[in-house]
Formats: structure tokens, sequence, C-alpha cells
């Protein structure tokens, strides 16, 4: 199956602008709780929406991630050698180098001595480095699992068993606590644990399958898709107010997830029409994992250098769009480095007015 004309650019487009909904979500929740941290652990009515409604982020970037991966296999096929060199240089190396640079800033500010070498690659491979780091060591644990995923669903039909069948696995593993003893007792019972996330790995491989009928479906209909995105996000509002604080981790994610994608991703050919706002979005999307690593070390800096009269709930939204610029151009600066790669990696995407002038000229010729 080729990759070629429209289902190109709506994968690269679309999953972009999903990519910036949810790296946006991610900042909101880390700018907030930063903020709580240096108000004497006080939450303000704003920062305690923004650390709330964020929660839907990080399940969007295991969609996203089992998306691509999906996508990849079903129009090119699997190769292994190359499945294994894509991961290792773009997210192990990245992943291994912030966890040190992390580790390092946690030593140099916070006084953390070094314990042993066992003790510090074990902090290392459960990603307890930095408090984001966690979600990268889900996804790599997603990456063991894919080459016999690939393998075993690779039709429609078996892709919406085997989203059934995670959608099951993930409702049984909520609040999963294991009885065993010691590191790999903890470890089960960690966030960190993939199986409790493999839902949406799975209906990111959904989403790839039935890609086309999905966006077909959701473009047409912008102004249902908003309605479903408030409903959830009025959902979430009230989830919260009743419930107290919840993790990205709740049950009601399972349901909210996948609509929240779909209604995301029906929104884009509406929204892309404010340039400004679209040009914003895409390079967003296209930094997202960039801005993953290092926002949480721009936060760390601040709680530290900035006086405290800055920590003002009326400095949030100025606080949150610093974080996103600074992180835009250090990755820019980075990219001019050599072996800029293994640090930060960046999707390549394909200019959008390019393929333009060419339909133009192919409508001419037809014409």
């Amino acid at each position: 199956m080729s990759i070629e004309g429209p289902r190109e650019r709506k994968y690269i487009y679309e999953i972009h602008f999903l990519r910036a909904f949810a790296c946006l979500a991610v900042v909101c929740v880390h700018v907030s709780a930063t903020n709580y941290g240096m108000n004497s652990q006080t939450w303000n009515e704003f920062t305690y929406f923004l650390n709330q409604y964020g929660r839907f982020g990080t399940p969007i970037f295991a969609v996203i991630s089992g998306f691509l991966l999906f996508f990849q296999v079903r129009n090119k096929g699997f190769h292994l050698g190359y499945f294994l060199k894509s991961r290792l240089t773009k997210i192990v190396i990245p992943f291994l180098i912030w966890s040190i640079a992390y580790r390092y800033i946690l030593y140099y500010y916070d006084h953390q001595a070094f314990g042993d070498v066992q003790a510090e690659v074990v902090k290392i491979l459960k990603g307890n480095s930095f408090y984001h780091l966690y979600f990268v060591v889900i996804v790599i644990q997603f990456y063991f699992l894919f080459p016999f995923l690939q393998k075993l669903f690779r039709t429609q039909t078996l892709m919406m068993i085997f989203t059934f069948l995670s959608l099951w696995i993930s409702y049984q593993l909520y609040g999963f606590q294991s009885n065993i003893n010691g590191p790999v007792g903890d470890f089960l019972s960690s966030k960190s644990f993939m199986p409790v996330w493999i839902f949406y790995f799975a209906f990111g491989g959904f989403l790839a399958y039935f890609w086309d009928e999905i966006v077909s479906f959701a473009v047409k209909r912008p102004w249902k898709m908003f309605t479903i995105a408030m409903l959830i996000s009025l959902g979430a509002i009230v989830e919260y107010k009743v419930n107290g604080y919840v993790s990205n981790r709740r049950l009601t994610n399972l349901a909210n997830i996948p609509l929240l994608c779909i209604a995301v991703i029906g929104m884009y050919p509406f929204l892309s029409r404010w340039n400004v706002l679209n040009k914003s979005l895409m390079i967003i999307g296209k930094y997202s994992m960039g801005i993953y690593l290092i926002h949480p070390m721009i936060l760390y800096l601040f709680a530290r250098h900035l006086p405290q009269n800055y920590w003002s709930v009326y400095y949030v939204p100025l606080m949150f769009i610093l974080v996103i610029l600074i992180a835009v151009v250090f990755i820019r600066i980075i990219q001019f480095l050599p072996f800029s790669q293994f640090v930060i990696p960046v999707p390549k995407m394909r200019k959008r007015q390019s393929m333009t002038q060419k339909e133009i000229h192919t409508n001419k010729i037809a014409v």
C-alpha cells in the first residue's frame, strides 16, 4: 500500500496537530505543578484546571506512538534492522542522554549524591532520573512487544481484536498493585508498567488501520468534533471537581482519549485556516519530542533563579509561553550541532506549499 498523495499529507499534518495538542497539555501539567510547588503546595483554581485538563496529554502521546509504528508497517512493511536502528537513535539514546543530564542537574542544584553504579542504572531504567522520563520507559517497553504485535495484527479485523483485547487489559489493570516484594514488585505497581497503558498504543494502531475512514468521517463534521471535545472537557472538570485530584491513568481516559483524538483530528482542517495558528501548532508538533524532554529542565531552572513574585498565578500564561519558546529556540540551536539527532529527534515534514503547487500543476495538465 502506497502513502503517496493525500494520505501522506493527512498523516503528516493531522498527526503533528495532535502531537501539538498533547505537547501543550503536558506542558500545562508541569507549569501548573511547578507553580503549585513554588506557592507552598497551594493550588489556584486556574492552575488546578491546567493541571487536571493537561492529564490528557501523556495518553495521547502513547496513541501517537502506536499510530506511527503501525502506520509504518501498514504502508511499508516491517524491517527489524531498520526498526531497531530507528528506535535506538530516535528514542533510546536521547532518553539516556537526558536521563544523565537530569541526574547531574539534581546533583548540582539539590546535592543529590550519586549512588553506586547499579542503583543509578536502575534509576535510569525505571525512568526515575526526573519526573517526566517514566513515559519514555513505557514507550521503550512497547518497542519490545511491537515486532511480535505487528506480525500478529496486520488487518483491520485483527487490529479491532487487538484494540478490544487491550482495552480489557488496561481496564483490568486499573489500580493494579503487585504482591511481589522488592524492585520487581515496585516496578509492576509503578506508573512505568507498560501493560497499564497498552490500550492507548493499540488505539494508535486502530487509527493507523482505519485512518482513511476516520479522517473522512471526522473532517466533514468539525463542529460536531468541537462539541465532542467540549463535552469531554466539561466532563473532565466535573470529574476532578467531584472526585478531587485525578491522574493521567484515570479510568475515564479509556473512553475520553479515543474520542478526543478523533475530535482533534476532525477539527484540524477548520483550525488550520488561521495561518499563524496552523504554523505555530505545526512547529510545536514537529518539536514535541524535544519540548517534552527539555521543558522540565527549563521549569526547574526557573524555580531556582526567578524571584518569588514571578510565581504569581497572573504570570502562569506568560510562563507557559516562555517555556515553549525557550524550548523551541534551544531545539533549533541544537539542530546546528553535529549528531544532534541523538540528542533531540526531530521528524521530517514536507512543506505543504510545495505539495499544493504540485497539485495545481497536475490539475492544469488534466484540464
